[in-house]
């Protein structure tokens, strides 16, 4: 069985390989490039590289996201015309979850906090506990300002924090969690590919497949063109 994954949710992203059969591989590249430009580029190096071939591909697992409307968008278009050309099935995997899984080894006892940069004075985030090296979500996906995670995870002695949204919020969070606040060292801030072919795997096996006409990203939230649009059609 061979899992390819696609991560697109920000600029630092990629693609990874996971096979039963021993091959993986993973390709994370941090830029403002468009992933239009060098998602297909980065796939049919990883399957030349690796010697897996298309027919060979079992399971694409693409990361929903919340993040990047556009990187999103273009991540599970690529992902759907993958599963159309190939037959393989599709499973969609919210980034916040990938990311979190970067924080299970962390501080023995502490919950893990991932936290994206939303734009506009606000995070995407979400609280989970560690169950058998899984991250386990015991919250709702969140779209809050980051003064608002006092509201969670209170009474918990600490929190290990990682993500995208520390380069802009990490004062903030310390003020909030003070000591009880850990920060990831900054190579886990960022969701990696070959964690989504993972737990895109344990999700199909757990909940089979998602239906490819039908999937779509996690936002949490409108994109400007879509407020604008709304805000349009209140006025008229």
């Amino acid at each position: 069985m061979a899992v390819i994954a696609i991560e697109t949710s920000g600029l630092t992203g990629g693609v990874a390989l996971w096979d039963k059969g021993g091959s993986s591989g993973e390709i994370i590249v941090g830029s403002k490039s468009t992933y239009s430009r060098r998602l297909m580029r980065s796939i049919l190096f990883l399957l030349e590289e690796t010697g897996v071939e298309w027919q060979a591909l079992d399971t694409v697992a693409v990361s929903l996201g919340p993040g990047s409307f556009t990187g999103l968008r273009i991540g599970l278009a690529t992902a759907k015309g993958l599963c159309l050309s190939t037959g393989a099935s599709i499973i969609g995997v919210p980034t916040l979850d990938v990311l979190a899984q970067n924080g299970v080894f962390g501080p023995n006892g502490s919950l893990i906090c991932p936290v994206i940069d939303a734009r506009k004075g606000q995070i995407y985030c979400a609280i989970y506990s560690t169950d058998s090296n899984w991250a386990k979500r015991i919250t709702d996906y969140l779209v809050i300002n980051p003064q608002e995670l006092i509201n969670y995870a209170q009474g918990h002695e600490r929190i290990f924090f990682l993500g995208s949204a520390l380069s802009t919020y990490l004062d903030v969070i310390k003020d909030i969690y003070g000591d009880r606040a850990v920060i990831a060292p900054q190579y886990l801030w960022y969701p990696r590919p070959l964690l989504c072919a993972y737990l895109g795997k344990r999700l199909i096996d757990v909940n089979g497949p998602h239906d490819p006409l039908t999937l779509t990203p996690l936002y949490l939230r409108l994109s400007d063109a879509e407020e604008k649009k709304r805000a349009n059609e209140k006025a008229t």
